[in-house]
């Protein structure tokens, strides 16, 4: 097993163990249910509103957006598409009258979170996911009906020092024929934080931008039509695809006039193979930003490119093999989640936990000893 996955995987799981230990004895620190109604979930680490932009009241042709404003605590966060290293992209599962269809989340350009050896992609301070919603002709909410009523399921990870799992029901009324657009600047400001193609009109297709694998298991990228502003600047970049590249290793990036290119290099770990890997780049930070200092929106503009993957990709990195302990107690929790009583929960998830932790102790000790320290170190 390699050594970069063996320090990826005691970690992830030790911090799990510790965080249901942690979370099991302070029962205080579980997100808050909503109420009936209710569009807002508030937890020690987020507070989560459901919030519409309906500047043109609920009908078949008009702009309709819906969303998760999330505000997170200092030193919190959540996470991006892809996550990165580690972490979890937060969900949206919406429940929505006949007639009314939401779309994918309409990602804000990300920030890079670094993670003692590894990297994540994900927000901090205050983000909005946006969703556009299509009204369709047969939307036919009833003569007398004078609002309709969107529900949100939503579950995100955030993250400190530990990783805490959290979910929340929103529900909202929107009137049909009155206007909604109180919250119209934050939309405003989720959409100038959503990359734009490189070229307009596109897609993120660019004809000549590209990457190619090369020797040494790295990709040889290099893109068109990125605008004159950035010449000669310095690019961060954001795979959309997870574990194709390290994000925590450097690598050098040139302009070769108006073509920039870089020469990233493979993750270890790799599990993915695209034949087309969409990108998003802009002008990089001084540096990458610690987490939890990051409190405003990102002013910088994303640029998003579809490139064409070119060359026959390595073999992927082997699976992991997970010892018989730690399966056993993988199960228990499965089981635990699908069926366990609300009466003595805690007790069961801080056994659960305490098995987990032991079982992964007692299951990668052996081929961890060389790295456990190093681990150790590593915060959040």
């Amino acid at each position: 097993m390699p050594h970069r996955l063996l320090h990826r995987l005691f970690f992830a799981l030790f911090s799990i163990a510790i965080s249901g230990l942690w979370t099991s004895a302070n029962a205080q620190f579980g997100p808050k249910p909503s109420a009936a109604g209710s569009s807002v979930v508030t937890t020690p680490y987020v507070r989560a509103e459901l919030l519409a932009h309906a500047p043109q009241g609920v009908a078949p042709g008009q702009p309709l957006w819906l969303g998760l404003q999330i505000t997170h605590q200092p030193e919190w966060h959540t996470y991006w598409k892809n996550p990165g290293d580690s972490g979890l992209p937060t969900d949206l599962a919406w429940t929505l009258p006949a007639g009314l269809e939401a779309g994918e989340i309409a990602w804000p350009l990300p920030r890079k979170i670094p993670i003692g050896t590894l990297a994540n992609y994900g927000y901090e301070g205050t983000v909005l996911l946006p969703v556009p919603v299509t009204v369709a002709n047969r939307f036919a909410p009833g003569p007398l009906a004078k609002d309709v009523t969107v529900k949100l399921r939503a579950s995100w990870l955030v993250c400190r020092k530990e990783c805490i799992p959290e979910e929340g029901e929103f529900t909202l009324q929107l009137p049909l024929k009155s206007t909604t657009a109180l919250h119209g600047a934050a939309f405003d400001a989720a959409a100038r934080a959503q990359p734009q193609p490189v070229l307009a009109g596109t897609g993120g297709i660019v004809p000549d931008s590209q990457a190619q694998i090369a020797e040494g298991n790295t990709l040889q990228i290099s893109v068109q039509g990125l605008p004159v502003a950035l010449r000669g600047k310095q690019l961060d970049l954001f795979p959309e695809t997870g574990e194709v590249m390290d994000n925590a290793a450097p690598w050098p990036q040139a302009w070769n006039g108006s073509v920039w290119t870089a020469q990233v290099p493979l993750s270890p770990q790799r599990s993915n193979s695209p034949s087309v890997m969409p990108v998003v780049l802009a002008e990089k930070t001084s540096e990458p930003t610690p987490a939890g200092h990051a409190t405003g929106p990102d002013p910088r503009t994303g640029y998003r490119v579809a490139l064409k993957v070119l060359g026959t990709w390595p073999p992927v990195a082997s699976v992991a093999a997970v010892s018989p302990a730690l399966e056993a107690a993988l199960q228990a929790n499965a089981a635990q989640a699908g069926g366990a009583a609300t009466a003595g929960a805690g007790a069961s998830s801080l056994t659960l936990a305490a098995a987990l932790l032991g079982a992964l102790l007692g299951g990668l000790i052996l081929n961890l000893m060389p790295c456990v320290f190093p681990v150790l170190a590593i915060k959040v």
